[in-house]
């Protein structure tokens, strides 16, 4: 998360290298920007066992479990929504400015999805679903109050036009997390939907729909199957951890990850002779050479914290992992705080070296700023 802020801001500098930059649609090219989400989604196919593994373990029932999906999903895909809109957002004709718009939908957001605390008095739990409910009166008002316009400059309504980050994530959640509750530790069954992923992306990547009904647009996986592949690959990874809990056969391990991640890395140069190495696009190009980078830093990692026990570091960013919604939501406040205030940085903090300098210290400061929230009982959980 520390990395997806830092990357996140790289629109406020100029003169920046170009292999930390995005690729153009359509562009034969990955930047450091862009293998950021696919980190991400890794990392949360990765949480997936070990999730689903504790509510097992405590008896939990499997509706109580598709209840927590279907939630997360939606609410996941809520906010993904929002934030795809404000991007059209047209505040010439709107009654609010973008700037209060955003805040005030965000503040919506922590009132419905705070980590409130349990087991207080009647009163306190009262107030809490009060504060719920009213953040859900506030979307309503929002959604109401939008006005937006398209890239030709039509006025245009709350609309889906695409899922928003938070949204595609909410979609590969359900999809994987859905999937797990079948396949559980079979790593076979796993490899499958992985598999299937791949193939899909594949059949959408080559400009074949395969909607199966109208209504739909011409992929009816958000995602095209390829942003599902990179959780499944996180999930294969987490079950070969989990066979392997006690450490004692770690190179076996890492000598199993290490193949899967040549394997991925093969399989996207292969992959480049028919489609171009683009995020944008989301093609297998992509998804797998990404995937294989996230596969060799995981081996890394593991090795480094596992292993040799250098976890030091670590507890600086840990909030970046256990309050990850929240670190990700925060800048949307510092951003329009910075447009209401009319604060603009010197040129000197926006460029080159310097500017990066800038953006990874205002990442960390994001995470300062979760840690202080945390304090005072303020922590997105959904």
């Amino acid at each position: 998360m520390v990395l997806m802020i830092w990357v996140n801001d790289f629109w406020t500098l100029n003169d920046i290298p170009k292999w930390l930059k995005h690729a153009k649609t359509g562009e034969d090219y990955l930047g450091f920007s862009d293998v950021i989400f696919p980190w991400f989604l890794f990392v949360l196919g990765m949480s997936i066992p070990f999730s689903f593994e504790n509510r097992i373990n405590k008896g939990e029932h499997i509706f109580t479990m598709w209840t927590h999906i279907i939630l997360r999903t939606v609410a996941l895909i809520v906010m993904g929504l929002f934030h795809m809109n404000m991007e059209m957002y047209n505040h010439d004709i709107s009654y609010l400015s973008k700037p209060i718009y955003v805040i005030i939908s965000t503040i919506a957001f922590f009132m419905i999805w705070n980590m409130y605390p349990i087991k207080l008095e009647k009163r306190w739990d009262i107030g809490f679903k009060s504060m719920r409910f009213t953040g859900v009166i506030i979307l309503i008002i929002m959604f109401l109050l939008f006005s937006g316009k398209d890239y030709e400059g039509n006025e245009i309504g709350f609309a889906i036009h695409w899922w928003g980050i938070l949204g595609l994530i909410g979609w590969v959640y359900l999809i994987a997390a859905s999937a797990f509750l079948f396949i559980r530790n079979s790593i076979v069954a796993a490899f499958i939907a992985f598999f299937i992923c791949i193939v899909l992306n594949i059949i959408s990547s080559s400009g074949i729909p395969y909607n199966i009904f109208s209504w739909q647009s011409a992929n009816w996986i958000p995602g095209s199957g390829g942003l599902q592949a990179l959780a499944f690959g996180g999930i294969i990874v987490s079950q070969h951890l989990i066979q392997n809990r006690t450490n004692k056969n770690i190179k076996n391990l890492y000598v199993t990850l290490f193949c899967f991640g040549v394997a991925s890395l093969v399989s996207g140069f292969l992959f480049r002779n028919y489609f171009v190495l683009n995020k944008i696009l989301g093609t297998p190009t992509w998804v797998m050479i990404s995937l294989s980078t996230a596969i060799f830093l995981f081996i890394c990692l593991h090795w480094l914290t596992d292993v040799k026990k250098m976890i030091s570091w670590y507890k600086y960013i840990k909030i970046a992992g256990t309050a990850t919604l929240t670190c990700y939501l925060i800048p949307y406040f510092f951003y329009s705080f910075r447009t209401l205030v009319g604060i603009v940085l010197p040129e000197f903090l926006r460029t080159g070296i310097i500017g990066l300098l800038k953006s990874f210290v205002y990442s960390l400061l994001i995470i300062s700023i979760c840690w202080g929230l945390k304090k005072v009982k303020i922590q997105l959980k959904i």
